[in-house]
């Protein structure tokens, strides 16, 4: 019976590891590109765009409507298809086919198809930067979130740390190698370090939760990263702001974007001024017609005194066939004056035009400085890092000399824990310095077209 149990726990156990599922960074990534809503609705907007350029390139092509009418006219009437004057109950049917194609009318269906072209690409390239500021969003979220894991371990350590010596000053206090208040003061240090534990750990979920809602999964989902061990280099080149911005135009979607709407609105404003040039147009159409009172004339009774008319019934068939009407129109309209409409429109087209060049102007501007500030970030962040890894190696050695003097009972534990403090702020600087620095220059490489993963 104790086989059975243990085989069920040890299968239970394992199956709860495998189940428990890992993300990389890069998953993550692809999960959101995947599955994020915004990134979708972002993605159904170009699609929307692409509809709206497929309808401008049919709106060239010729129109074609039929139409089918069936009346039954009552009463004294005039029949529509031998026009004579009737008392009779009359059904009549028509049955047409229409087109009209516009030959000219100042190149406004050409501009207007290069101008849906140029919305579609900017509607793209709007989706594909909402896409890269959740990616963005979602390195920040994961190595902030590694952060608080290593906080943690160091945190940990410490509390480790304070034990082993709460028990060793706890012995000498029994002896009376060490007076009572030496155990008072490492107690209430490793109270400290515990509650510094709790507050990484509550650090940790909160960034555990930040990146789960950025995946958009539900906060009881079982959610693990991998944990990945990147040390920064400690040589850092400083590239040319120049060249980093001519890479970014090339790679980002942000001045794309802002180019495509501009380009949007020059074909905007030559469909205004479109508007002032003459239309022609050409219209065609096809039609034939039956009724019921209608008589089909096979000539004269030459039996009959005076001449005498001769009718027979005429069939569907034949009305349908011998009523058949072609048609061909052509139609110029030339614009004289139509309330300052054509004027009113060139002006506000010529005022979009202004305003997307300054939208331009405005996103390389903002990509410059965002790409300035990235770079001066990333050095600073690396002096940050090597003053404070040179740090860490000075406090570890001043520690183990504190260490080793108060071992041998040379200073007091408000000295030793106050130097033990400062090698915990020194290895918590590090971390963050190491995290914020991986992210800088991440953020470089990002906007040189290389991929958000480590």
């Amino acid at each position: 019976m104790k086989k059975v149990i243990f085989l069920l726990f040890f299968s239970n156990l394992t199956l709860n590891l495998f189940s428990q599922k890992l993300w990389t960074l890069e998953e993550c990534l692809r999960f959101a590109q995947e599955n994020n809503l915004t990134i979708k609705q972002a993605y159904l907007n170009a699609d929307l765009s692409k509809q709206n350029l497929f309808q401008s390139k049919m709106g060239l092509l010729p129109s074609l409507n039929g139409n089918i009418s069936d009346n039954t006219n009552f009463g004294r009437n005039i029949d529509p298809v031998t026009n004579e004057i009737t008392v009779d109950r009359i059904r009549n049917n028509n049955f047409g086919l229409s087109s009209s194609v516009t030959l000219f009318n100042g190149f406004q269906n050409l501009n207007n198809i290069r101008r849906s072209n140029y919305d579609y690409l900017a509607s793209r390239y709007d989706a594909q930067k909402m896409a890269n500021d959740i990616s963005v969003n979602i390195v920040t979220a994961y190595l902030q979130l590694l952060y608080n894991e290593d906080l943690i371990l160091v945190s940990q350590q410490k509390v480790d740390v304070s034990e082993l010596q709460v028990q060793r000053i706890s012995n000498m206090v029994e002896v009376g190698s060490l007076p009572a208040g030496d155990l008072l003061n490492t107690e209430a240090q490793k109270a400290q370090e515990e509650l510094q534990l709790i507050n990484a750990e509550s650090q940790r979920d909160i960034a555990l939760l930040n990146l789960k809602q950025l995946l958009d999964l539900p906060s009881t989902d079982d959610f693990s990263i991998v944990d990945f061990d990147v040390e920064p280099s400690e040589q850092f080149t400083v590239l040319s702001t120049d060249d980093i911005y001519n890479q970014a135009i090339q790679n980002l979607p942000n001045v794309k974007s802002a180019e495509s709407r501009l380009q949007s609105s020059e074909r905007s404003l030559a469909i205004a001024q479109g508007g002032r040039s003459p239309r022609l147009s050409m219209t065609a159409s096809l039609g034939t017609a039956y009724s019921s009172a209608s008589r089909k004339f096979i000539g004269y009774d030459s039996l009959a005194t005076l001449p005498f008319p001769m009718y027979e019934d005429y069939s569907f068939e034949d009305q349908f066939n011998d009523n058949v009407s072609q048609s061909v129109g052509f139609n110029l309209s030339i614009p004289i004056f139509n309330g300052w409409q054509a004027n009113k429109s060139i002006s506000q087209a010529k005022i979009g035009v202004l305003q997307s060049q300054y939208g331009l102007q405005q996103s390389k501007n903002d990509l410059r400085k965002t790409i300035e500030q990235a770079q001066n970030d990333a050095l600073s962040a690396h002096k940050k890092y090597l003053a404070s890894k040179k740090t860490v190696d000075f406090q570890k050695q001043s520690f183990q000399y504190t260490q080793e003097k108060y071992d041998l009972q040379l200073i007091t534990s408000y000295d030793y824990n106050n130097a033990k403090n400062t090698l915990f702020r020194a290895e918590t600087d590090l971390l963050q310095a190491k995290y914020d620095y991986i992210f800088k220059t991440k953020m470089l490489d990002f906007y040189m077209g290389k991929p958000l993963t480590f």
